[in-house]
């Protein structure tokens, strides 16, 4: 009986590129034969999609120029040692601009408690004079209320970029983003 070599016969079947005629003129052994064999092993052609896909790449790698080519061939490490990078950097500019609106929110507050201290608002008059007027509990109210939703959102947001809390935002999101996270839509609500 002839020997064949069952282990490339098994390698091209399940490449999918070869009809059973074609393995038997590559290999040797009849067609039926490889069938049969094939049965009994459950040999599977379930590489034929991976080898398209492959194939497809290697046309596609073909036409990049060197420079994109260079990016692919990138380990995985260097890859994420850029992204990781690139992501620190965006962090590094939220957080920059947090800290100046952390420091808007406390000249906010500053100021109303300068008005709170003198009892009294300045509000000009339709004649153009500006006169003093008793400080509206309702203008108190509503400007605690802004200060402390602020406050409240650049809290949220230097935890996010600080990473304190688990729930962690996307590195790549704009600060305007950031920023829409947690801000009201424009009719109000949250």
């Amino acid at each position: 009986m002839a020997r064949y070599d069952w282990e490339a016969i098994k390698a091209d079947f399940r490449t999918g590129r070869y009809s059973l005629q074609q393995l038997s003129d590559r290999h040797g052994p009849n067609k039926s034969t490889i069938s049969k064999k094939a049965d009994k092993e459950a040999w599977e052609k379930d590489l034929s999609d991976a080898v398209r896909q492959r194939t497809r790449e290697k046309v596609s790698r073909a036409q990049l120029d060197p420079a994109a080519r260079e990016v692919l061939d990138k380990s995985d490490e260097e890859l994420v040692e850029e992204a990781a990078s690139l992501n620190a950097a965006i962090v590094q500019g939220h957080r920059k601009h947090l800290e100046r609106w952390r420091n808007l929110a406390g000249k906010y507050a500053e100021l109303l408690e300068a008005q709170l201290d003198r009892g009294a608002l300045a509000v000009q008059l339709k004649s153009g004079d500006v006169a003093e007027v008793d400080l509206p509990l309702d203008y108190v109210g509503k400007s605690m209320a802004s200060g402390t939703q602020a406050l409240e959102r650049v809290v949220k947001l230097e935890r996010q970029a600080y990473g304190m809390d688990e729930e962690q935002t996307d590195p790549g999101m704009t600060f305007e983003e950031l920023m829409a996270s947690v801000a009201p839509d424009d009719d109000g609500e949250e």
